[in-house]
């Protein structure tokens, strides 16, 4: 009895250890908030009462509920499988293994694992897929490995990967992100980024190694305009596409050892930017009509350019301007080796490092050892096909243009070998010995190239020019010197006069067997302009008076007379000076007053620590009412300017510098500009407000000048070129401004109401500091070897230097016919034997004067007027006013230049009208009598 009670017992042991061993069964749980036969209404009570393995199935509808996901191996999911209709407010995933497909989810999607005291869990094999995600979702910090985001839409946000350290496998694949960007940052596993469209964003990558960029399509980048941008990083980066971004590729700060293969970079700023980047490798890669294909700045090394097409880029291919890295000019790093490219652009090959003066490289090394930039433009010669697809060998670059000048498509290869007969110099330092030609036939033709060089290209009527024909491969000439399609000479070297002011175009012509190439170049010769110049000393006594401003009558300036400076004005019509501010403060002289009509501002610096010039300030003085007013209280206000009841500044109140006004009529203070950047150095004319701005460069440079219109309230872009613009001014609808675009300081212009740009200054010396009044642009030159003044009329397109003593001119203002300037030629004896420089405000007027020699009246006469042909003429010049020059026309397509008098033989019968066009060093003029020869034809009997 007691055995059988035994084995019943056991048996019951057996059966329930059986049954609690087995797993429950995977279930299908469902969910509908419309009342339906689901098993919940709400998905988080789903999820809490499942179990590992469980399938949550959502009816479509709004679910607005922020679900936590803790409970491993569950998926969640859309029974419609169309995320318009099934939406959620929110997912927090903190489990492995699960699935979420086909939500609309309106807060950020969270996938990361529980919290503990120092850090998250880890948590891994997670999927996020078919959604649309209206705030984007953040993967990291409780290191998310093994995990996948796949074919999602997300909207106006992104994706971010961070914080993952161990080996896995994470996959961003298929996703379109609109208005937002992937972001991978301290990820150190294999980060694959394949198929993602992204529209107006961009892909950022930091401290990420071994991260696989694969098979995008990205436009409009959004990281300050980049489309792929790296620090710290070593990846690979292959099939992308990358358009319409200010940088396609930007590699930064310690960025070294990616591989760029078989991208796709058009229509941006720069293809590819390589700053503090070495080590990388760009390959097979097209880059095209971007404004520069590849930028080489700072300190790069070792990188390699190979197997690529660079065409059609705007302004450069490559540019190139390496600068030594830190203080003290360590040397540079290994070599930027470029081989085996296709290059077709207007200028394919730029090196900026030293200094460019037009088309001659004047070169300052920096300190590398050898003294020149580490470059290589061709490898050794190896057997193999190259880039042009036939080889037979590498070597170096196929130079082209878009115009068919190229280097390479005009080079002879006599030997066949597919290396240009000679070496392309790129410039002085910059040598392509083994050029890629396209042609190795043995007769090739060989092509002539037009090229020639003039003495000067303008000046005052008669204009003499001296022409020069530099072309290669030609065997003859023709020179069409005012563009009219007639020959005036086939000379090597030749001179012409140009009688009368204008515009011309000079045209040579050069040829041989093979073909024809022609050149044109602008010349222009303008009348001689009469001025008077009046110049005054305005201070005298010994201290230093600096940066003047005029308006009117009043001259305000900077004077340092009782031992520190102070603001004075000087009125013209009373000879009286008078000193505005007596405060014992500190100004910097560098920003000077502004004055319009009785109001004058100015930047000034107070102390709220005794010594400490801590709190800069915009200040007023009304001179009618002889009050000062305090505009700002920020403390951090600089550079003023004045039209009317409107002040402007620059204000770095908010941690960035930012153009501020303040209405002394209304008493309100408004923001001009909110970018992120630097903005500064402001100028106002009526609505209008300019400046120079740094949001299309790195810190501060290159800055490129804008302008608010205040009736508007719109804000212009006034200059795009890659260089640097500064030192804005303007007056009606014009803007000038100072501007490095030819590697040397330059005065520019943008006409407001034409939109259009205009090069004021072309002398090589440096032009800086314009200000401009009317028709006149006053700047400081350095041309002379050391600072004058000039002057630019736009009304007769004539330039005038102000100033000739040896001495420095700073700091020109402009009101009228009235030019005033900082002026250090009165230095002065100390103690026998110490100079001392004194600085002294002088002004200028300029005034037109009677010409001294009366405008010439063109007159002649014939010998006869009528006959039969051959017909022989002797003209007389009867004009009046002393010419030096005389052009005649004698109506059958043939001139005669110079002669007073001239002689001309008429060949063929008909009515010709004659002219003759004199000149003397004031101006031209011309007399034209309409068929003033008439010739018959021969008569026979």
């Amino acid at each position: 009895m007691w055995v059988n009670k035994l084995s019943i017992f056991l048996v019951a042991i057996t059966f329930l250890t059986i049954v609690f061993c087995i797993p429950a069964a995977a279930r299908e749980i469902t969910v509908d908030d419309n009342g339906s036969d689901a098993d919940y209404i709400l998905i988080q009570e789903a999820v809490n009462s499942s179990s590992s393995g469980d399938t949550i199935i959502v009816y479509p509808g709004f679910y607005n509920e922020s679900l936590d996901i803790v409970i491993d191996n569950i998926s969640v999911l859309s029974e419609s499988e169309h995320p318009e209709d099934t939406a959620v407010r929110a997912f927090n995933i903190s489990a492995n293994n699960t699935t979420v497909n086909g939500f609309r989810i309106n807060e950020e999607l969270i996938l990361r694992g529980h919290k503990s005291d120092f850090w998250y869990d880890n948590i891994a094999n997670c999927t996020v897929k078919n959604n649309i995600l209206e705030s984007g979702i953040v993967a990291g910090s409780g290191r998310c490995y093994n995990s996948s985001i796949e074919k999602n839409v997300i909207l106006n946000s992104g994706i971010h990967v961070y914080d993952i350290d161990e080996p896995s496998d994470f996959l961003i694949s298929d996703n379109l992100v609109v208005n937002g960007d992937i972001i991978a940052s301290h990820v150190y596993s294999n980060c694959i980024l394949l198929n993602n469209s992204l529209l107006n964003g961009g892909i950022g990558v930091s401290e990420c190694y071994g991260c696989n960029i694969l098979n995008n399509y990205i436009s409009n980048g959004t990281f300050n305009g980049y489309g792929i941008v790296f620090t710290e990083s070593s990846n690979e980066v292959q099939n992308n596409t990358i358009i319409n971004c200010t940088y396609g590729v930007f590699l930064g700060w310690l960025t070294g050892n990616n591989e760029f293969y078989n991208n796709t970079l058009t229509s941006n700023g720069h293809g590819i930017y390589a700053g503090e980047s070495g080590g990388n490798v760009f390959s097979n890669n097209t880059i095209s009509k971007n404004n520069i294909g590849i930028s080489f700045e700072g300190h790069p090394s070792d990188n390699l350019i190979t197997g690529n097409r660079i065409e059609l880029n705007r302004q450069y291919g490559i540019y190139v301007k390496l600068i030594p890295y830190g203080i003290h000019e360590e040397p540079y790093n290994g070599t930027l080796q470029i081989y085996n490219n296709i290059f077709n652009n207007n200028i394919s090959f730029f090196n900026d490092t030293g200094n460019y003066t037009d088309n001659y490289y004047a070169v300052i090394p920096v300190n590398n050892g050898a003294g020149v930039n580490s470059i290589e433009l061709n490898t050794t010669k190896t057997p193999g096909p190259n880039i042009l697809g036939g080889g037979p060998y590498l070597g170096g670059n196929y130079w082209a243009k878009p115009d068919g000048t190229g280097f390479s498509q005009n080079c002879n290869d006599w030997n066949g070998d597919g290396i240009g007969d000679s070496v392309y110099t790129v410039n002085a330092y910059d040598i392509d010995c083994l050029p890629l030609v396209s042609t190795s036939e043995q007769d090739q033709p060989v092509f002539p190239v037009a090229d020639f060089s003039s003495n000067v290209t303008g000046g005052y009527v008669p204009f003499s020019v001296l022409f020069t024909d530099d072309s290669q491969n030609s065997t003859s000439r023709v020179w069409d010197f005012d563009n009219d399609g007639v020959i005036d000479s086939t000379d090597k070297t030749a001179v012409y006069v140009y009688p009368v002011s204008g515009a011309y175009t000079v045209n040579l012509t050069v040829n041989n067997a093979n073909g024809t190439s022609s050149k044109l170049y602008p010349i222009t010769a303008s009348d001689r302009p009469q001025y008077t110049l009046t110049e005054a000393q305005i201070t005298t006594n010994k201290s230093n008076q600096t940066s003047p401003a005029i308006y009117g009558d009043n001259i305000v300036f900077f004077d340092d007379q009782g031992g520190h400076y102070n603001i004075y004005v000087y009125n013209l019509s009373t000879s009286r000076e008078s000193q505005i501010t007596f405060n014992d403060t500190y100004y910097n002289t560098a920003t000077g007053p502004a004055i319009y009509g009785d109001r004058v501002v100015w930047q000034e610096y107070r102390s709220t620590i005794p010594g400490v010039w801590d709190k800069a300030d915009i200040h007023m003085y009304n001179l009618s009412t002889s009050t000062e007013i305090q505009i700002t209280d920020s403390g951090q206000a600089f550079c003023p300017d004045i039209y009317g009841d409107r002040i402007v500044w620059t204000d770095i109140r908010n941690g960035k510098a930012d153009i501020y006004i303040y209405d002394l009529s209304t008493s309100k203070e408004t923001r001009i500009t909110t970018n992120e950047s630097y903005q500064g150095d402001p100028s106002i004319y009526g609505d209008k407000v300019v400046w120079q701005d740094s949001r299309n460069g790195d810190g501060h440079n290159p800055t490129d000048i804008y302008m608010y219109d205040l009736s508007t309230s719109r804000e212009i872009q006034i200059t795009d070129d890659d260089s640097d613009q500064y030192s804005p001014d303007i007056y009606g609808d014009r803007i000038v401004w100072a501007d490095w675009r030819n590697r040397g300081w330059d005065i520019y212009m943008y006409n407001i109401s034409t939109s259009r740009e205009t090069r004021i200054t072309i002398d090589k010396g440096s032009q800086e500091y314009p200000a401009i009044y009317g028709d006149k642009i006053a700047w400081v030159d350095s041309r002379n070897n050391n600072p004058d003044i000039y002057i630019y009329d736009l009304s007769t397109h004539v330039e005038t230097r102000i100033t000739s003593n040896n001495s420095a001119q700073l700091n020109p203002a402009i009101y009228g016919d009235r030019i005033v300037w900082t002026d250090c030629r009165n230095e002065y004896k100390q103690n026998d034997h110490l100079y001392v420089t004194n600085k002294d405000i002088y002004m200028c007027t300029v005034s037109e004067a009677e010409p001294s020699l009366k405008a010439p009246v063109a007159d002649f006469s014939a010998n006869t007027t009528s006959g039969n042909s051959p017909l022989k003429v002797l003209f007389a010049d009867r004009s009046t006013g002393e010419p030096v020059y005389w052009l005649w026309d004698f109506g059958d397509g043939i001139y005669s230049r110079h002669a007073l008098n001239a002689t001309h033989t008429f060949t063929k019968p008909g009515k010709y009208d004659v002219s003759l066009t004199v000149t003397n060093e004031n101006s031209s003029n011309t007399k034209t009598i309409p068929e003033y020869i008439t010739v018959s034809a021969e008569n026979h009997i």
